[in-house]
């Protein structure tokens, strides 16, 4: 009978450990790709309404749908409510690789951010029902409080999760940055002065989630660094000459 020192026990619960780990790292790439797609989408999406569909519009801006007519309204509005989902999935690839900690804070930002675009994905659909309203309708100003309100929780949680990033130091080089980013790409949203000029701040914030799930794509699961010698309250060396 084996007993819990067998080494032939230790040996097989090691290997099961390393299986499951691969295993997780694997499903969070996968989802990490997902996220890239649905982020990159979005930029090309948001480059194509400002060049082509814009300058070529003659639908009013006082009309919500606006630039696009009745019926292509709608369809921008499933592509983008499929696009925000697809980011979602990025997002919860990020949480669960650890880069941002696993401590309350991080748990905080990553809801915050979760929840602004899963209302995001909501406020996309539920603007269907007034495309043909005028921008003073009370139906639009409810769309657009909703719109407002997930930009709010993904600005407050991507700020949080850059924070718990940069303290947990899991990332280094060019994805430690990434977090970051995305903080701040997030406030073109709000910092556009005109409908015109929104799309460029859907793009810069997209590209920003680029990176992000990228950096997750290529790095899973990043360890946490090893505490110093100092924290560990280690002798320090001595050398002999």
């Amino acid at each position: 009978m084996a007993t819990t020192n067998d080494p032939r026990m230790a040996g097989r619960t090691e290997t099961t450990r390393g299986r499951a780990a691969g295993a997780g790292a694997t499903s969070i790439r996968r989802m990490a790709a997902v996220g890239v797609v649905g982020a990159a989408a979005t930029v090309v999406d948001a480059i194509v309404v400002r060049a082509v569909v814009q300058p070529g519009t003659d639908v009013s801006d006082k009309m919500f749908s606006y630039p696009f007519t009745s019926g292509a309204f709608v369809v921008a509005s499933l592509v983008n409510a499929l696009l925000h989902a697809l980011v979602l999935v990025g997002v919860v690839a990020f949480v669960r690789g650890g880069a941002a900690g696993t401590g309350r804070a991080a748990r905080v930002g990553a809801g915050l951010v979760l929840g602004g675009l899963g209302l995001l994905t909501a406020a996309e659909l539920a603007s269907i029902a007034v495309r043909g309203d005028r921008i003073a309708g009370a139906g639009v100003t409810a769309v657009i409080l909703c719109f407002s309100v997930a930009t709010v929780l993904l600005a407050a949680g991507s700020i949080v999760l850059a924070v718990t990033s940069r303290r947990a130091g899991r990332w280094a080089g060019w994805r430690r940055n990434t977090p970051l980013g995305v903080a701040v790409t997030v406030f073109a949203l709000f910092s556009a002065p005109s409908p015109d000029l929104l799309p460029i701040g859907v793009a810069l914030w997209s590209l920003a989630l680029v990176g992000l799930c990228a950096a997750t794509y290529t790095d899973p699961t990043p360890a946490a660094p090893a505490p110093s010698a100092a924290r560990r309250g280690a002798a320090p060396e001595v050398r002999l000459p």
